[in-house]
Formats: C-alpha cells, structure tokens, sequence
C-alpha cells in the first residue's frame, strides 16, 4: 500500500491563509474516501529506490513490484557500490527468493496483511481524531487533529494511533493526502502496563508526492517508538527511510524480468558513481 506510512512534517515559512467555514471533518472524509477507492483500483507496478538509514549503515535497495511478489535488491551501503563478494551474495539471495514459492507466498502474505493494517487504520481516520483547519496555501489545507475521546477500538496498533496528535496536508484539488505526522504526546499503557508501554514522545510522519499524473506515493518515512512489552522486553520501532526515481513497469512483469530490470538500474547507478 503506497498511501499510509510516516518523516517529519516538512512545511517551513510556508504562509497558511484563513480556511472558508466548511467542516474539517468533511474534508478528511472525502480525501480517505478518495485515497481508499484509488487504492482498490491501482493494480499498477513500479521499480524505485529506497535509501533506508536506520538501522546503520546506510543502505540503498532498488525495489521491483510484481504480482507475485517484490524483487528488492540491495545496490549500495553507505553511498558505496557493494564489494564483488557483497554482490555475488545479493545475486544468489535474490536468486533463492524467485525460485522459491514458498518465500514468495510469504513476502505477499506479509504484505498484503501490513497492507490490510494501513487501510483500516486510514479508514478510521475521520471518526477517530477531532480536526481543525490550520490554514490553506493555493490547493494544499492544513489540518490539525488530536483523539477523539468518543472513539473506540478493539485493535491495538488501532488503539496506539488513536492516541495521537498531530497534523496533516491535503492537496484539495485532487483530494489526496500530502503529508501526515503524529505524537505520542501521553504514552500508551497495555492492561494498566502489565503487558508493556510505549514511550511518550514518539513520532510517526509521512510525506507523499505525485510520482505521475494522478499516481501518488510515499517519499519519506519516519517512525520513532520506544517502551517495554511483557515485562521486561525493551522495544524500539525505528525507520527513516526515503523513496525516489520512480519508473512505472509493465503490469505482467515477472520475478525473472524484474531481477533483470534491478540489476540493469544498478549498473546504471554505479557507472554513474552514485
């Protein structure tokens, strides 16, 4: 799922002008409503990069969507081509993963229930948080939002998003979701902390961009969680990652061909010395 994920909410000296009286709710209604149809209806493929720089080194992957499932290939660390035994390495695990079913079904699996978990938590969006207008520039609104003491949920990760604060943008002439980022601002206790506790002063934020007329897609995301679960178990949920060079691929692409198309961007990137 490209539209729910999470960066820091990047608006600077941008000048917010006053919001017409409309409800803020009304809005964010119609741009979930629109982002989840869209997202039903995309079955469109892509290969981009992916810079992921927690945990450390640095690392840039080149990912390749297919029906059954991703080829992600691992093209630099910290900024540096891969050694030729790094490559050789990254060429016979890409190799085991499409000649696997058994790890494919799982990938797919894997993703299809995270994605699952991003369209329930984007559609309860409107009910579970109070929004107001915090200004507009040209077709972007800015909204800010805090929980809604009137939510309930029987979902934990659910549960955890409902406890935050924060703010969004929203493109208004298309009705998609440009940004969105959150705080943990009273941190979350399981059964009066008996089964663990997120930190307060966590963070998650998302940024997205038009990759191509009417396509959109996440660009940046961050999340920063720490707590305990059962007991004594320390946890830390951390990523800062960012995604770019967006190329739409054919639809039929198959794993074979996608490992070839990765492998052909790399060349590509290390000829150029990036």
């Amino acid at each position: 799922m490209r539209f729910l994920l999470v960066v820091p909410l990047l608006v600077s000296a941008t000048t917010w002008a006053a919001q017409p009286a409309a409800p803020p709710s009304d809005l964010v209604h119609k741009v979930i409503a629109n982002e989840l149809r869209i997202e039903n209806n995309d079955h469109t493929h892509w290969m981009y990069q992916v810079v992921s720089n927690i945990p450390a080194p640095r690392k840039t992957k080149i990912v390749v969507e297919t029906t059954s499932g991703d080829v992600t290939y691992l093209d630099a660390i910290d900024g540096r081509p891969l050694t030729v035994q790094q490559r050789k390495d990254e060429n016979e695990r890409v190799q085991r993963f499409i000649h696997n079913p058994d790890e494919q079904r799982k990938a797919r699996q894997a993703g299809q229930s995270d994605d699952r978990q991003s369209s329930e938590l984007f559609a309860m969006l409107p009910d579970a948080f109070l929004f107001q207008f915090a200004g507009s520039t040209g077709d972007e609104t800015k909204l800010t939002f805090h929980p809604n003491p009137n939510f309930t949920t029987h979902s934990s990760s659910a549960y955890v998003f409902h406890k935050m604060d924060g703010s969004l943008i929203v493109n208004t002439k298309e009705n998609r979701l440009v940004e969105i980022s959150g705080q943990l601002t009273n941190g979350v206790a399981f059964l009066g902390g008996l089964l663990g506790h997120l930190d307060p002063g966590g963070t998650f934020d998302v940024r997205r961009q038009e990759i191509a007329p009417s396509y959109w897609a996440i660009t940046k995301l961050k999340v920063n969680m720490n707590g305990k679960i059962l007991f004594f178990k320390t946890i830390a949920v951390q990523q800062d990652e960012s995604h770019s060079d967006f190329q739409r691929i054919p639809d039929s692409t198959t794993l074979t061909q996608a490992e070839a198309l990765a492998e052909k961007r790399s060349a590509t990137s290390s000829a150029h010395g990036s």
